[in-house]
C-alpha cells in the first residue's frame, strides 16, 4: 500500500490532497497533523489498492511533471495602472486571467473565504478576481478543486490553473493526459506554513483590538509600493480600521521569511528547480534594477519564466499589454533561490512548532523586529495625523 500505514511520513506529501480526490472507493480523507498540517489519511478497510493514490502523487512523480528544459525567462509589467497596483508584483496574472475570462473560460486560484480560510476556488466571474490576486503566505486547501476543474475541461472550455509547484502537478496527474484548453501557472514558492499559523496570528490581532478582521492583504502597496508590507482592515464597532503597520503581522511575515514554520515536504521540495512544472511560472523580480534599466519599479516587476510552446502562445497573445524585458534565469537566481534549490531547513523549525503550542502569540512576537524609523516613515507615508504632529513640532523648534 502507497502510504505504507494509515499515512505518509511528513517530508513524503506535500498536502495537494490529489490522493484524496482520485480515490475511488473514498478511502483517503484530508486531516491535520500535529503541526496543523493537511495531511491523507486512509481507511485499510476501504482501501483495495488500486494504486490511484500513488499515481497522482506529486512528490513521487515529479520527474512526469516538470519540464525537459529551462524556460525564457523575462522581467515584466502590467501596463494596466490599476491591475498592477492591486497585484503582489508586475500583474501577469491579472493579464493571463482577463484572457481567459473574456474567452469564456474559468480562473482557478487561491482566495480567502470569509473566515480567512484559504481555499482555491474556481470561477468565471470577474468580481472574483481582487480576491485572487496576490501572494498568500499558508498553504491553500484543493477541496474538490481537481475534480471540478476536469468536469470542466471535459466541456472544452478553457481553464487557467495557478499554484504551488506540487499542486500544479497535482493537478496534471490527477487529469492523467494533457488537456490543450488548460493553461498552468506554477508559482516561485519558498514554502507553505500551515492555515493554523496563520489563524492564530489573526485570532491575536483581533484580540488587540477588539474587533474583527474582514480583510487581508500580505502585500499591500498602498503606502511601501512594491515590497512584502502585510495590512489588514478590522471591524471595530461597526467601523473598518486599517493595519498597516500591525507588529503581530509583521512577525507572521518574519516567520515565513526565516522558514521556521513550512511543512516537511518543502524542504525537500522537487519542484525547486529552474525545469518547471506549469507552462508559465510567476513570480517577483527582486533586485531587476541590477540587471534590466526599468525607469520605475516602484509598482512591482514580475519574473516569469515560460516553460512550454502553450505558454509561449499565451505571452504572445497578451503581450501588447504588458512591458516585457528579455532576462536571464541566472540573474532570477540570485534571490529567488528556490529556482535552485529547495528551502534549508531551518534548525528552529522543530522548536517553533514546540513553542507555538505552548504560546502561539509569543511565539510569533519573538520574530517582530522594533524600528522607529519604520514606524515614523509609516506615519509619514500614510499621512496620519501622528506623523503632522511630528512636522508641526520640528517647524515650531526650528523657529
Amino acid at each position: 500500500m502507497f502510504f505504507n500505514g494509515i499515512r505518509p511520513k511528513a517530508e513524503k506529501c506535500c498536502g495537494c490532497e490529489g490522493c484524496r480526490e482520485i480515490c475511488p472507493k473514498s478511502a483517503i480523507k484530508s486531516t491535520e497533523d500535529t503541526d496543523g498540517f493537511i495531511i491523507p489519511e486512509v481507511n485499510l478497510d476501504l482501501c483495495v489498492e488500486c494504486g490511484l493514490c500513488e499515481k497522482v502523487c506529486p512528490m513521487s512523480n515529479a520527474d512526469k511533471i516538470t519540464s525537459s528544459t529551462e524556460g525564457t525567462a523575462y522581467a515584466a509589467v502590467n501596463k494596466n495602472g490599476t491591475e498592477l497596483s492591486q497585484s503582489s508584483s508586475g500583474g501577469v496574472f491579472s493579464l493571463i486571467a482577463d484572457y481567459v475570462l473574456n474567452k469564456g473560460g474559468f480562473i482557478s486560484g487561491a482566495a480567502f473565504d470569509s473566515t480567512l480560510n484559504l481555499c482555491h476556488i474556481v470561477t468565471n466571474h470577474s468580481d472574483d478576481m481582487q480576491n485572487l490576486r496576490g501572494s498568500k503566505y499558508l498553504q491553500s486547501r484543493m477541496e474538490n478543486t481537481y475534480t471540478d476543474i476536469k468536469s470542466i475541461l471535459n466541456t472544452g472550455k478553457l481553464v487557467y490553473f495557478v499554484g504551488t509547484g506540487c499542486q500544479v502537478a497535482g493537478l496534471k496527474l490527477f487529469l492523467r493526459k494533457d488537456y490543450e484548453n488548460l493553461i498552468t501557472s506554477d508559482i516561485l514558492c519558498h514554502g507553505v506554513p500551515p492555515q493554523s499559523v496563520f489563524n492564530e496570528m489573526i485570532k491575536a490581532v483581533e484580540s488587540k483590538y477588539n474587533g474583527k478582521i474582514k480583510k487581508y492583504s500580505f502585500r499591500d502597496k498602498s503606502v511601501w509600493g512594491w515590497s512584502c508590507s502585510s495590512s489588514s482592515n478590522i471591524e471595530i464597532r461597526s467601523k473598518l480600521k486599517y493595519l498597516g503597520n500591525e507588529p503581530l503581522q509583521q512577525a507572521y511575515f518574519n516567520a515565513f521569511i526565516k522558514a521556521d514554520n513550512y511543512r516537511e515536504s518543502c524542504y525537500v521540495c522537487p519542484y525547486a528547480q529552474s525545469r518547471r512544472a506549469g507552462d508559465i511560472t510567476l513570480g517577483d523580480f527582486w533586485g531587476v534594477e541590477k540587471y534590466i534599466p526599468i525607469k520605475d519599479i516602484r509598482k512591482g516587476v514580475s519574473a516569469i519564466l515560460v516553460n512550454t510552446p502553450k505558454g509561449h502562445q499565451l505571452i504572445n497573445k497578451i503581450k501588447n499589454n504588458l512591458n516585457l524585458f528579455p532576462a536571464s534565469i541566472r540573474d532570477i537566481e540570485h534571490i529567488n533561490r528556490t529556482l535552485v534549490e529547495p528551502t534549508p531547513r531551518p534548525a528552529e523549525r522543530e522548536l517553533f512548532f514546540k513553542k507555538f503550542k505552548e504560546n502561539p502569540e509569543m511565539t510569533l512576537m519573538t520574530y517582530y523586529k522594533p524600528s522607529m524609523k519604520r514606524d515614523f516613515v509609516y506615519a509619514l507615508k500614510s499621512n496620519s495625523v501622528t506623523a503632522k504632529m511630528i512636522i508641526l513640532v520640528k517647524k515650531v523648534l526650528k523657529k
